[in-house]
């Protein structure tokens, strides 16, 4: 007797055919299947430079994926993994992501690069894993063929082990990987693949034996987190990596088998783990872990696969109307209320996912009457980790933790008229070229009651379609966007669309809708209902929209990087802050891009005033690109720290910044004399260093 619970033997097939019939020989099918490529590291300059190279040599055409290099803490400067990376140009879109050293947080890296993360698809391998010539190909072909069917698919590549000095940038830019001495690994002693001898005895996993008292569990466990690919939405829907794990090992073992259980098991939807016959060859360093090291990450294992099983899984929604909240305790049940009112449209196809962002009011206290006040009417899910994301971020985490095919927006001082869902639900179902729908709203002042009908614009009806004919091009469409925000609420967008995006761009504290609203034109068609669907409220002093010409920078941002993205291959840098709950975003192409809307916007609209919002934007983003291109490009940090003294000669993080290049640059009396301006403990132990210098210097 044997399990056939994996058997892919149609997806195989059809694989199979597009060899055959010519689909895998034209380069039409990878524009249809982007990915990003993940590349975890720690202070591996050397072998991630050869992975950069590997990258380089793919028959996977480089204009369809990104890379996204995530570093675990390693550190900055010359020398650097994130210096070689600023330093050099690739033939694809580079992303590099920066957390802070805080011990083995492999698992935390690999999320904070999923977050990023641009495509559906992401392939995750580490630096030190070697892809072959045609690995990313070979992976796609069975994304893709698994994306025209609908199923969902886990992808597990081989791997082989190899010593450094064997690994040669020679090999791998001739394509010769295949021709490399193989080693004994270090961890498991044999030159292959350990799972190559299950493969045998399961036909590549297709038919497992009754001997197998867990099928799933021993089919999850297949997966390493350095070796595979899987979709973005999936990884989000189960909750990504678990981040409990902080020492080596374990924690993709238990990713696999959780993603296994969770859509095979809990929803009774297929989702494959199938074996790629394509290799990645493991640069063997460092010594075999140990047996204490082993022994904790094994018992945290069994913990949390227990615990994920035990879990139930409530049935996936049609429909997630999410709220980003932070101190709304004056609307936020009247707009859920909203929701459980909708007309024409079973609410028990509906899940409300309220995204709270550390309220200092009551906000959190009624959002736990309103949960008991629908218990059991309308599924309210409130995602709460006590911290602050800032409007961004939150807005992304809020979204990600959505589950239903479509998501419908919701400010949580708004309120949804009756027909809205209905409505929305009704135009993304007729055209499923349609990314998003929205339709029109009427403006409430909260404190006389009066309403009016909400400037409607004219774009994206099905009028304005037919009219344009041909005309309505995806240039078109994109560049009527470019040109203002006119998406306006209520607003519902595929799932599957949003997970072709980046989400919002971390660094935006307004300007949010805008941003995530031109990424979804960008992966899709938007669709205009004239029919009033939402009340915003307005006149209540918490209007995000108030904050004039700060509102107006980050809009001319939105449409600046927008631009970019169409130009050709990005490079960014991404940089986690976890006092603040932030990450910081830089556009290595554009290092500049903010500060001079910010710097146009202070100067043109708020004439200059020092004491207005746009200002003090302005300043904290000067200090922040100060602090980051002073690691990868001083003259790009020089310019801009002589702008941000000429702005507050006395700011101390200047000052601090200051006397670091003069010291740098030889000049230690100046850097004391500045220095000495500066409070805190990092300017005492500079002040200290300096001080030692001079004393030696005499």
């Amino acid at each position: 007797m044997v399990y056939r619970i994996n058997d892919y033997t149609n997806l195989e097939n059809l694989v199979h055919k597009y060899e055959v019939d010519g689909t895998f020989s034209t380069p039409d099918w990878q524009k249809k299947a982007k990915v990003s490529v993940i590349v975890t590291t720690y202070n591996q300059e050397d072998q991630l430079r050869k992975q950069l190279l590997a990258l380089s040599q793919q028959t996977y055409d480089p204009g369809n994926f990104e890379v996204v290099v995530v570093d675990d803490g390693g550190k900055r400067g010359t020398g650097s993994s994130l210096d070689y990376v600023a330093q050099h140009n690739f033939p694809f879109s580079v992303k590099y992501v920066w957390q802070p050293d805080k011990g083995f947080r492999l698992a935390k890296a690999r999320n904070e690069a999923l977050k990023r993360a641009t495509h559906e698809t992401i392939i995750s391998i580490d630096s030190d894993m070697i892809m072959n010539h045609t690995y990313v190909e070979d992976v796609m072909k069975w994304q893709y063929a698994a994306k025209q069917v609908g199923a969902k698919l886990v992808t597990i590549q081989d791997r082989a082990f190899v010593e450094s000095e064997d690994m040669t940038e020679s090999a791998i830019r001739e394509k010769k990987l295949s021709r490399v001495k193989l080693s004994p690994s270090r961890r498991f002693g044999g030159k292959e693949d350990w799972r190559k001898s299950h493969y045998e005895r399961t036909e590549r996993l297709k038919q497992i034996p009754a001997s197998i008292q867990d099928p799933g569990y021993f089919i999850g466990s297949m997966i390493s987190g350095g070796n595979c690919s899987f979709s973005k939405a999936d990884a989000f829907e189960i909750g990504l990596f678990d981040e409990d794990f902080q020492q080596y090992g374990a924690e993709d073992t238990e990713f696999g088998i959780r993603m296994y259980d969770y859509f095979n098991n809990k929803l009774g939807e297929r989702l494959f783990f199938v074996p790629v016959d394509t290799t990645a060859y493991h640069i063997e360093h460092g010594s075999p872990m140990s047996a204490q090291s082993n022994g904790t990450s094994q018992e945290l294992f069994y913990k949390k696969v227990h615990e994920a099983r035990v879990r139930t899984v409530p049935p996936r929604p049609e429909i997630s109307v999410y709220l980003p909240t932070f101190n709304k305790e004056g609307f936020i049940e009247k707009a859920i209320d909203s929701i459980a009112k909708q007309r024409d449209f079973d609410v028990s196809k509906l899940e409300v996912i309220v995204g709270e962002d550390g309220s200092t009011d009551r906000t959190q206290e009624i959002l736990q009457d309103v949960q008991r006040k629908y218990q059991g009417k309308l599924l309210i899910r409130v995602i709460n980790d006590g911290k602050n994301h800032g409007m961004a971020e939150n807005t992304n985490r809020t979204i990600r933790a959505c589950r239903g095919k479509y998501i419908l927006q919701l400010d949580p001082d708004d309120e949804l008229l009756p027909t809205a869902v209905r409505t929305l639900y009704d135009a993304l179902e007729k055209d499923s070229r349609s990314s998003l729908a929205f339709g029109d709203c009427i403006d409430r002042d909260v404190k006389t009651g009066a309403t009016k009908l909400h400037w409607s614009c004219t774009e994206y009806t099905p009028e304005w379609y037919k009219q344009l004919g041909e005309r309505a091009t995806r240039e078109h469409i994109i560049g009527n966007l470019r040109a203002g925000m006119r998406i306006h609420p209520a607003r519902m967008f595929r799932r599957s669309h949003f997970f072709r995006t980046e989400g919002v761009t971390p660094s935006l504290e307004n300007a949010v809708d805008y941003d995530f609203s031109m990424k979804l034109v960008e992966v899709g068609i938007p669709r205009h209902v004239k029919r009033a669907t939402y009340v915003y409220n307005y006149n209540h002093g918490g209007n995000t929209s108030a904050a004039g010409a700060l509102q107006k920078a980050n809009g001319q941002m939105v449409q600046k990087t927008s631009l970019n993205r169409e130009k050709g291959y990005r490079k960014e840098m991404y940089i986690v802050d976890e006092n603040t709950n932030r990450t910081r975003y830089f556009d290595l192409n554009n290092p500049t891009l903010r500060v001079e809307s910010l710097r146009e916007a202070w100067e043109n609209d708020d004439k200059g005033n020092t004491k207005t919002a746009s200002y003090r934007a302005l300043k904290e983003e000067l200090e922040l690109l100060v602090g980051f291109f002073r690691w990868v490009r001083p003259e790009v940090a020089r310019t801009q720290l002589e702008y941000l003294r000429q702005l507050d000669h006395s700011n101390s993080i200047g000052n601090y910044y200051l006397a670091t290049f003069l010291e740098s640059e030889g000049r230690p009396s100046e850097a004391l004399k500045i220095i000495q301006m500066v409070g805190g403990s990092s300017a005492r132990s500079l002040e200290a260093r300096i001080r030692s210098a001079l004393r030696k210097a005499q």
